[in-house]
């Protein structure tokens, strides 16, 4: 019996299915909104620019959110982007806040980006209207994102986030419900996810004490699933906000130790990665001679390095010098490297000052009306670093009886365990707990006085007096 051969089926495209009698889903306003797009990217003329502008603004609420989202990515790429010098977005920002909950999670985080992207542009608009409407939709963003936080995949959390800080947005209660969102399902993000998110928290000095601490016992059973990137920006997370979790530290280190050992590796560590990992390490107290003795061979091999790396580099020396100098004396560089590492961060540090030099200018006033020597600021000890304040007993001196350093909001992070940022604590930054540590325990006398507190103060008598009572807990340095 002969089997007669099918006739072999032809691909069939929108125009095949048309002509074969099947239905095109796309509906007239679905062909409208692609003409009108087409028009769009090609208006040129000033005219043709106003004309697709009205007709956008008035076809504008029957769109369905993904045409929205298309047409303000688009949008920012024609020359609709420059009509009536910004205020065409800014009617746009208007337009889409009220309809913030008709979008799903993907189309909600391509327009937080589309609108961060738009103030972001050193050509964006300018106008006061369109940095109000700005502000008005990443603050309404802000509080719908809030009520379904657990419906965003973690990746769309973080672009979102990114997007919220590039714009300068930092409402500590949107901020605080992100991290119990994150905490509650911390363990389905993927370590590279989870990293990031700890990394725009920190960059904006915020810290979930849950949340980091869940954080770092979920990546110490996963590092090596962590690029060498990542390594250092989860540490420099945990150290500028002053976490400091042991476990994560030792994973994180054997396993720099383990990929560098093994030549089948494919992603080694730059100098600069070595340097800031080892730098962390020393910020959150964890000593791994492992890492030690790699970023100094790293350093070894390269002609060149970054200047943050190298005063990175004279910070780890000076600490381990002072905490771990037994261990240390292996691994400690020649006299000429430690004296030119030394030249360098003078260089290069040459004021420590995170407050106003007036605030710092009265707080020495203030101590030189108070002791009987001489007051300076900005002044170098002799471990090489700076202190705000100091009071001298010879104006030649390295080291004072008296160091005062300025607590001002560039030198803490606020804790988002409570919701509101009144009650929120105030962690001291890492970097500046490691400087006060390493002072202390050259034995140096240092008190801190806080900004907030300083301006709340009336008179110069009253002053003295809040001076005076922290200088009480340094023993008779007034008498």
């Amino acid at each position: 019996n002969e089997v007669t051969p099918k006739p072999q089926q032809q691909p069939r495209g929108p125009l095949m299915g048309m002509m074969a009698g099947e239905e095109d889903p796309r509906t007239r306003a679905d062909f409208e909104f692609e003409a009108l797009m087409s028009r769009m990217q090609g208006a040129q003329s000033l005219e043709d620019v106003e004309h697709v502008g009205r007709e956008v603004l008035i076809r504008f609420p029957a769109f369905n959110p993904q045409q929205v989202v298309d047409l303000l990515q688009k949008v920012g790429t024609s020359m609709l982007q420059a009509y009536q010098n910004g205020d065409f977005l800014a009617e746009l920002c208007r337009l889409v806040l009220p309809r913030l909950r008709e979008f799903n999670s993907t189309q909600f985080t391509s327009l937080t980006s589309t609108m961060a992207q738009w103030s972001r542009r050193p050509d964006g608009p300018k106008t006061t209207r369109f940095q109000d409407n700005s502000k008005a939709f990443f603050s309404g963003a802000s509080v719908e994102m809030s009520t379904r936080l657990m419906t965003f995949a973690p990746h769309e959390l973080n672009c979102c986030l990114a997007a919220f800080v590039s714009v300068g947005f930092s409402e500590h209660k949107f901020f605080a419900s992100v991290g119990r969102a994150a905490l509650a399902r911390h363990s389905s993000y993927a370590p590279v996810q989870l990293t990031a998110l700890l990394a725009i928290l920190s960059e904006i000095r915020l810290v979930h004490t849950d949340l980091f601490n869940a954080s770092a016992a979920f990546l110490s059973t996963r590092t090596g699933e962590l690029r060498p990137v990542d390594m250092s920006r989860v540490l420099r997370s945990f150290a500028k906000c002053g976490i400091q979790h042991q476990v994560l530290c030792k994973a994180v280190g054997d396993e720099v130790v383990r990929r560098t050992s093994d030549k089948a590796a494919t992603s080694t560590f730059k100098a600069e990665e070595m340097c800031e990992i080892a730098w962390a390490l020393c910020v959150m107290q964890h000593f791994h001679a492992g890492v030690i003795r790699l970023m100094f061979k790293a350093l070894e091999k390269v002609p060149t390095v970054a200047c943050e790396a190298l005063l990175q580099v004279f910070e780890i020396h000076l600490t381990l010098d002072i905490e771990h100098r037994e261990a240390y004396s292996r691994f400690r560089p020649e006299r000429h490297v430690i004296d030119a590492l030394e030249d360098h961060y003078k260089d290069n540090r040459k004021d420590e000052r995170r407050c106003s030099e007036r605030l710092r200018n009265d707080v020495a006033s203030t101590l030189k009306s108070l002791v009987d020597g001489s007051v300076h600021v900005n002044h170098r000890t002799s471990p090489g670093l700076l202190v705000d304040v100091v009071a001298l007993r010879k104006r030649s001196s390295s080291d004072g009886f008296i160091h005062v350093d300025l607590d001002s909001t560039v030198t803490v992070v606020r804790s988002l365990d409570q919701d509101e940022a009144t009650q929120a604590a105030l962690i001291t930054e890492g970097n500046v707990a490691l400087r006060r540590r390493l002072l202390q325990k050259q034995g140096l006398r240092l008190v801190t006085v806080r900004e907030s507190e300083w301006r709340d103060l009336d008179d110069s008598k009253d002053k003295r007096r809040y001076l005076r009572n922290l200088l009480a807990n340094l023993g008779d340095v007034l008498q």
